[in-house]
């Protein structure tokens, strides 16, 4: 029980001082900000780590509850560093509109890889290799079916997706698991489980020492011939039966991420806890902005600070010593074009 508060007066000491060491970044070049974007870090073409993002969504003619409509979009954007000062820069176009895919970055850290994913009109099933240029090639085979919103994560060398819908309609999460060789990926997908534990959206998902750790997220149910999320808490240390579980102390889903691994743990932002589902959209309080660590060996987790921003199903990325959070959603329909940049303090690197 000492080690354990310990460790949390530690992680609560550690995030308080990122308040204070934080520098700021620039905004993503969409006043609005965007949700559902897909991103990470990668080498730029003269060697140097930059921040790689792509599509995602708004509602730039209106606040749903205006009546506007969702756009996607096709903008593949780098950020990196310009004489010593980090400017964003648009370098391409994705195929076509895309949001709330899987995504990671390639083992050499020269690409970002997009597996399906949503626009206004279908879910998506391609997979895609995007390069700092903003070059766009085909990355292996096909999904074996469109997918979106699915819990995704790049552990030992191969990209994991867990659940997520295959329709924008959809009132049924797809029950698998799917795994990804990013070495050889036109070898294609093969089902790591069949197991209706994985039909949920919006899970958390990390890797931590070579295993996989998922949970939490929603499954969906029909009601009233409409779509209704349930929200879970559960979290479980690989996808088999025997694997370790534990649980979030209340249930969680749609936190920035994948989860950014550091000595110890995984680092999650904010999330949708599900408090307000009868909520009018226009007086939603505003999503999670806590930043929660998730013991790697233990699946225990504690609530360590907050972010600048509530958040959810925005990027969270590692850049050098630095931990940080791409646009994203900050209340239902309700963007943030804000990169919150926090650096990590050596002991926990």
């Amino acid at each position: 029980m000492k080690i354990l508060y310990s460790s949390v007066l530690a992680l609560t000491l550690f995030v308080v001082s990122l308040k204070a060491v934080a520098q700021s970044l620039p905004d993503l070049p969409d006043a609005i900000g965007r949700a559902g974007m897909m991103a990470a870090v990668v080498l730029d073409e003269d060697g140097h780590e930059a921040v790689l993002a792509a599509g995602g969504a708004n509602f730039p003619d209106g606040l749903p509850w205006e009546g506007g409509a969702k756009r996607f979009y096709r903008d593949i954007f780098l950020l990196r560093q310009n004489q010593g000062e980090w400017r964003w820069e648009k370098v391409g176009d994705l195929p076509e509109a895309n949001a709330y895919a899987a995504f990671c970055a390639t083992p050499d850290r020269k690409g970002l890889v997009i597996a399906g994913g949503a626009n206004a009109q279908c879910h998506l099933d391609h997979v895609w290799v995007v390069r700092s240029n903003g070059r766009v090639e085909v990355f292996g085979a096909k999904l074996p079916s469109p997918r979106a919103y699915a819990g995704c994560v790049a552990v030992s060398g191969s990209l994991r997706i867990v659940g997520g819908a295959g329709a924008p309609q959809s009132v049924d999460c797809i029950p698998n698991a799917l795994i990804l060789d990013l070495i050889t990926p036109d070898q294609g997908w093969r089902v790591d489980v069949e197991s209706q534990r994985c039909a949920r959206i919006l899970p958390l998902c990390g890797g931590f020492a070579g295993k996989f750790v998922w949970g939490g997220g929603c499954r969906l149910e029909e009601r009233d011939g409409k779509a209704a999320r349930v929200y879970l808490n559960d979290l479980r240390g690989n996808l088999g039966v025997n694997g370790a579980r534990s649980a979030l102390a209340a249930p969680l889903a749609a936190c920035a991420g994948p989860g950014v691994e550091l000595a110890g743990g995984l680092i999650f932002v904010g999330g949708d806890d599900g408090l307000h589902p009868g909520t009018d959209l226009k007086s939603h309080p505003g999503h999670s902005n806590q930043v929660t660590f998730l013991y790697g060996e233990t699946l225990a987790t504690v609530v360590v600070g907050q972010w600048p921003t509530s958040l959810v199903t925005a990027p969270l990325v590692r850049l050098g010593d630095d931990i940080i959070s791409i646009s994203g959603e900050t209340r239902p329909g309700v963007r943030t074009s804000a990169v919150s940049r926090w650096q990590i303090p050596p002991q926990y690197r």
